[in-house]
């Protein structure tokens, strides 16, 4: 009997079987449209190692028996052609609609199935082979191949869209049954078909529905790719479910206590197995995640999570862990990652090891928050960013020489959002430096277009923020940019904060020593509000020294204020720095800050941030130039 190939088969699919069941499996829909593909192949197998036993001793069974059984054997390759059609479906539609084609396919193979069963099917035995051939065989083989050219053109037509690795398998898959099957067509006696199906499951076990692959192999959950697939698939479903994030601040600092890490998380996992209706997932940023039906349970093991960090001071002060009720709400994973990231940006702090709850409020912040960044995206896009310059004036000069340029949005409906609403926003979603550089070259335009110099203005500051402080080529792109203009840079003050002098004290040192060397100067803005010392106005090449407006404001409210201010404007003259208050609004602050010599004076006294066309039209009224 020719059935050797078979058995073999046969031996090593009912292995693969054993193994796969006793994995831990997130009973995915393409696990199960694969679990599919497997049952059929052991069927498909075992039907055709039955059609060579029943066609031997078919002298000890009916004829009926016997054709039965080979034709349920042909038409098992029928309905496993069908299914790999169905399998590669999974990537292409959603699953309603994937499960509506599923039986569309379905109705389609049983009749196929009837068709085949009705017409009639021969033996051959003898001469040491044993085939099936007659109108049924031709009729499995056309409907099969329909199937097989089916997949493969949607293979090449959509393979932008399948999963890379899915669509490999399933091309490497069609080509071993497509030989097969020419092979068995041309030479009867060669029965590979059945084999080829094993072949195509074994490739499809190795490359893509290998269970291993969704683990984490160091602790034993799942990874950060089953994560993507299993929240892809509850996303798709609407299913519900919360999430508790648990995250070491400082991975980093782990190298340190790699043994006590390990120890703490295998004691978290082990806890974590008590619940059987939550999953554990490592992310690729070694966070870990938790997800589940009940928001309760989760926070009940956020509680045991920090008990057993709590055996490690260092851990303990660097575990953060969040907990988000009704995930589902978001359109992703993608976006569920981003919401978390603003929960710690801003309501946790360093060190916090508390159980922090994202609730209502929490969503509704950051739907806000996604507002104004969208928002911000579309008057970059619309070219709807204007700039407001603030006249300064000059206590030594008499006339306004200068002017702070200020980043304003003009909204869809004409009216202007508050800066307060869209900075912060910007500086955390890294839009600021679009924002910057955007500002930049307006300035550069309306000096080089207006008659703004001609009217005494001697240069405009521009705000650098945190973000562009902390980029290494700021140098370089601000240079291009005057450049494109055809700007001296001489009429540009740029404007760094003590904050950007602490946390980018050396990349922002050599881009101020580059920019000061091709011509630009600077000033410390918001002086006295940041965290910087003395000695950063000391090291930083800046010229001009900005008196935050509480210190202003201070200096007519507190006599230790008064004392301070003064210290500061001896100490700045006495090292050739000059000053600006800033805030300036009443008739008695333009004394006080005269009388104190300071050099500049900037605030609503004297005018408010202007549009480009009215400070020109200012400029006018008050320098007379």
């Amino acid at each position: 009997m020719n059935i050797q190939i078979q058995v073999c088969g046969m031996i090593v699919l009912v292995l693969l079987f054993a193994f796969y069941n006793n994995q831990k499996s997130l009973q995915l829909y393409t696990e199960k449209a694969f679990y599919m593909i497997f049952c059929a192949a052991i069927i498909n197998l075992s039907l055709d190692i039955l059609s060579i036993l029943f066609i031997e001793y078919r002298k000890m069974l009916s004829d009926m028996m016997v054709l039965g059984v080979c034709k349920m054997y042909i038409v098992s390759l029928v309905w496993e052609a069908a299914l790999a059609l169905y399998y590669i479906l999974v990537d292409l539609l959603p699953e309603k609609t994937h499960r509506r084609w599923k039986m569309c396919l379905a109705g389609l193979t049983l009749l196929q199935t009837v068709f085949i069963a009705a017409l009639p099917i021969y033996i051959h035995h003898g001469d040491g082979a044993t085939y099936t051939y007659g109108p049924s065989t031709l009729a499995v083989y056309m409907f099969a191949l329909i199937y097989i050219l089916s997949t493969i053109i949607l293979l090449g037509i959509f393979g932008k869209r399948l999963n890379k690795k899915r669509k490999f398998a399933v091309a490497i898959w069609m080509c071993i049954w497509v030989t097969g099957a020419l092979l068995q067509y041309f030479n009867s006696e060669l029965l590979v078909v059945g084999f080829a199906s094993v072949v195509g499951v074994l490739i499809l076990f190795v490359v893509v529905e290998n269970p291993q692959a969704n683990i984490e192999r160091k602790f034993g959950c799942f990874n950060a790719y089953a994560l993507s697939e299993y929240t892809k698939q509850l996303f798709a479903r609407k299913v519900g479910f919360s999430l508790l994030e648990i995250t070491i601040e400082d991975p980093e600092g782990i190298e340190k206590y790699v043994a006590e890490y390990d120890t703490l998380i295998e004691q978290m996992l082990f806890l974590t197995d008590k619940y059987k209706d939550v999953k554990v997932f490592r992310n690729v940023n070694s966070e870990f995640l938790i997800l589940g039906n009940d928001v309760q349970k989760l926070e009940e093991i956020g509680d045991e999570v920090r008990q057993i960090f709590s055996r490690s001071t260092y851990l303990y002060n660097n575990i953060r862990m969040i907990v988000v009720e009704n995930a589902d709400r978001f359109s992703g994973l993608n976006e569920l990652m981003h919401f978390l990231s603003f929960v710690v940006e801003n309501y946790m702090e360093d060190g916090d090891a508390r159980l922090l709850v994202a609730d209502e409020q929490v969503v509704l912040k950051y739907r806000e928050h996604n507002v104004i960044e969208q928002k911000i995206e579309a008057a970059l896009r619309d070219e709807r960013v204007e700039v407001f310059l603030q006249p300064i004036y000059s206590n030594n000069e008499k006339r306004f020489t200068s002017a702070e340029a200020l980043v304003r949005i003009r909204e869809e409906d004409g009216e202007l959002m508050s800066p307060g609403k869209f900075i912060s926003v910007a500086e955390k979603s890294g839009q600021i430096v679009q924002l910057g550089e955007c500002v930049f070259e307006k300035v550069c335009q309306f000096l080089k277009t207006s008659d703004a110099i001609a009217h005494g203005i001697e240069y405009v500051e521009i705000n650098l923020s945190v973000v562009q402080c902390e980029m290494e080529d700021l140098a370089e792109r601000l240079i291009a940019l005057i450049e494109k203009y055809e700007v001296s840079p001489r009429h540009i003050n740029l404007e760094i904060t003590e904050t950007a002098s602490v946390t980018a004290r050396t990349v922002l040192l050599n881009n101020m020593n580059r920019l000061v060397e091709y011509g630009f100067t600077f000033s410390l803005d918001d002086f006295g509000k940041g965290e910087s010392n003395l000695m950063y106005v000391v090291e930083m090449p800046v010229e001009l020294i900005k008196l935050d407006y509480d210190m202003s404001k201070a200096f007519f409210e507190s006599p230790k204020a008064k004392h301070v201010v003064r210290a500061v404007v001896n100490m700045m003259h006495g090292i050739n720095l000059k000053l600006v208050a800033e805030g300036i609004e009443t008739k008695e602050e333009i004394d006080g800050m005269y009388n104190e010599n300071i050099d500049y004076i900037q605030g609503y006294y004297y005018s408010k941030p202007l549009p480009l066309h009215e400070f020109i039209a200012f400029l006018k009224k008050q320098n007379g130039i």
